[in-house]
């Protein structure tokens, strides 16, 4: 413990920097009556929840605070991000509005992702924002907006109590009353060094205390701690953000399982019935192979093949006409009610028809779209003509 009286004294601010573990430089910056904190920066400190506000802050500059924010908290956490950006109207420049990061409507996840180990910051929180388009996260008001700039990103950071072995823990009943599980001899928060010192010393008489043992001093000497019996005996419980380094420190592959109690009480089956877990089944439902509440509208000339015997006849059409028009986008500030501005519509200024029977394909442009219509119209009429000739000679 040091026990300073006046901070700005050197010598005072050399203990407290070595207490704390940070540089008198960085001290002496804080202690200056120049300093000023981060304008851009504001934290928000909460019973089950703690917020970060970064206004101003680049998308590059953005990606390293978030990272160096998250590699902060010593135990297992969940994190969303909102955003706050800027819109500004597609007609009218000076019309924008201003959104507030705020979790109920500008998140970016659509629920507060997990983080257990410190590979999932960058797995599940910094790769998948890098690989979304930021813009379509977020709320417009209408589509006569888009968006003009990303102004702020608020980090909210959710409170996890997940710790393992927690002697205050106290195992699910299901799991108590299955069969195939022993019940378990210590519920202290070394539970974990249980199962490594099982797992690791292999004896056909094990002793359950001293093998335990034996693996917390291994840990110990991998941290650089020196181990006492009252360190074993007041020891904290494992958080899974540790788990990297005690799997570092054993050479273990460790899983951690978490289970729903909804689906406890599986049914299994053996393995030779091919069937796996019953949970896994497929249902594969029947269908009729004909229609039964639902009618579809009769073919009149499929019934009438078969009320004249009629077989191996070709009843379907041969021939038909296609068209494809050609628009151009004319700009209107057309509104249909308080919130739906339309910026463009088509207008049609070319057509194309073709049919199968003469093979032959027809342009046509004009101006007014009106007597486009007609011209395509009085086009097809005369093919149709022709078309339905062949089918009666058919």
């Amino acid at each position: 413990m040091v026990y300073v009286s006046n901070v700005s004294r050197p010598i005072d601010q050399r203990l407290v920097a070595k207490q704390y573990n940070f540089s008198t430089e960085t001290l002496e910056k804080h202690f200056s009556p120049d300093y000023k904190a981060d304008p851009k920066y504001r934290f928000y400190n909460g019973n089950h929840m703690d917020s970060h506000l970064y206004e101003g802050v680049e998308a590059t500059d953005f990606y390293d605070k978030l990272e160096n924010l998250l590699s902060t908290p010593a135990s297992a956490f969940k994190v969303n991000i909102a955003l706050g950006y800027e819109l500004v109207s597609k007609t009218d420049p000076d019309d924008t509005r201003n959104f507030y990061p705020n979790l109920a409507n500008t998140y970016i996840f659509n629920k507060p992702v997990a983080i257990n180990s410190k590979a999932d910051i960058r797995k599940k929180v910094i790769s998948e924002i890098r690989s979304m388009e930021l813009a379509d996260k977020l709320n417009y008001p209408s589509s006569g907006y888009k968006l003009k700039a990303i102004t702020a990103f608020k980090i909210f950071i959710h409170h996890r109590e997940h710790v393992l072995g927690d002697s205050e823990a106290v195992i699910h009943k299901v799991i108590r009353e299955k069969k195939h599980v022993i019940n378990f001899p210590k519920t202290n928060n070394k539970c974990l060094f249980h199962c490594i010192a099982w797992h690791t010393f292999q004896s056909a008489k094990k002793d359950s205390e001293r093998m335990v043992k034996e693996a917390f001093k291994r840990y110990c000497s991998f941290k650089g701690i020196k181990y006492t019996l009252s360190l074993f005996n007041s020891f904290k419980p494992i958080e899974l953000l540790q788990l990297d380094e005690v799997m570092d420190c054993f050479q273990l592959g460790i899983n951690v399982y978490s289970m729903d109690v909804a689906f406890a009480k599986c049914r299994m089956h053996s393995l030779k019935n091919h069937k796996k877990n019953q949970c896994e089944l497929v249902n594969i439902k029947n269908f009729p192979a004909e229609p039964t509440i639902y009618k579809p509208t009769p073919n009149v000339i499929r019934s009438l093949l078969t009320k004249y015997s009629i077989k191996d006849a070709n009843q379907y059409i041969d021939q038909f006409i296609v068209y494809d028009f050609e628009a151009i986008l004319m700009p209107t500030a057309t509104q249909y009610g308080e919130n739906t501005v339309f910026t463009n519509e088509h207008i049609p200024v070319s057509v194309s028809v073709a049919d199968s029977l003469t093979e032959e394909v027809r342009c046509f442009v004009n101006d007014d779209p009106k007597m486009l219509l007609t011209d395509m119209f009085k086009c097809i009429g005369v093919v149709s003509v022709k078309i339905q000739q062949y089918n009666v000679d058919k």
